[in-house]
């Protein structure tokens, strides 16, 4: 009876393994089925085929991160094999309109782009901003941090050049970023990460925007205990949230 059932758990979890291989296996497939993903697709295949090559991967073993700077008003998109840990630099892709100052976002309707550490929830290939990737705000540090009853949301980087607090990118980069972010989770790739930051990572920009800035010193000082960690590593470390929101390194 007991080798019985240790078969049935062992059958149970290779049918989870398969179903969960098997849906990674097809996301490119399912939205290749919408037709802006489609023409994406046909149109910027080959670019991004060339410039993965030009960093020995394929589509086949990308990994995708994404990082967006507020002041530079610049989105970075970094790269990796799905078995590697370091991420290389694939493009840079500049903002094409802006709202907010910077600063975190706290409440809806503060026009504000958030700041913190994010996974891409959505893939909208009906967006009508051509395409867009919906960020996973508020998380955990936002909803603790925000003592606002409505702290917003409906965040995106997509395309088009209009904003009250997405990251808009305009239309053709968007087709590529978003490629690569359906090919990281087609790629077995569960969390696909945003992290949206003030400013390019710098003591001195630490320095000399936290005295003009305050009110969020902590919260910047917080961040780039994080970021510090990728920007001399180009390793993105496990990240945490404590009972205060604040961000920390796990093991």
């Amino acid at each position: 009876m007991k080798t019985f059932k240790v078969s049935i758990k062992l059958g149970l979890f290779l049918l989870l393994f398969l179903l969960r291989f098997n849906n990674y296996a097809s996301f490119l497939e399912d939205q290749l089925q919408y037709s802006r993903v489609r023409k994406a697709y046909h149109q910027k295949k080959p670019i991004i085929i060339e410039k993965l090559a030009n960093m020995d991967l394929t589509l086949k073993n990308v990994n995708v991160l994404i990082k967006a700077y507020k002041l530079e008003r610049i989105v970075k998109v970094y790269v990796k094999s799905k078995q590697g840990t370091q991420w290389q630099l694939y493009d840079a892709f500049d903002f094409c309109a802006f709202s907010g100052v910077l600063g975190p976002k706290r409440a809806e309707g503060d026009y504000q782009i958030p700041e913190g550490f994010y996974q891409i929830n959505h893939f909208n290939p009906y967006s009508n901003f051509h395409l867009s990737l919906g960020v996973s705000y508020p998380n955990k540090s936002d909803r603790i941090k925000s003592s606002a009853a409505k702290k917003g949301g409906a965040i995106y980087m997509h395309g088009n050049c209009v904003t009250i607090g997405c990251i808009p990118i305009q239309d053709e980069p968007i087709k590529e970023v978003y490629l690569l972010a359906v090919l990281g989770k087609n790629n077995g790739q569960e969390d696909v990460a945003i992290d949206i930051l003030p400013f390019e990572y710098s003591t001195v920009k630490l320095r000399q925007y936290t005295q003009r800035f305050a009110q969020h010193k902590a919260f910047w000082e917080n961040l780039y205990v994080i970021e510090s960690v990728f920007d001399s590593t180009h390793v993105q470390p496990l990240i945490g949230i404590n009972n205060k929101g604040d961000y920390y390194l796990r093991n």
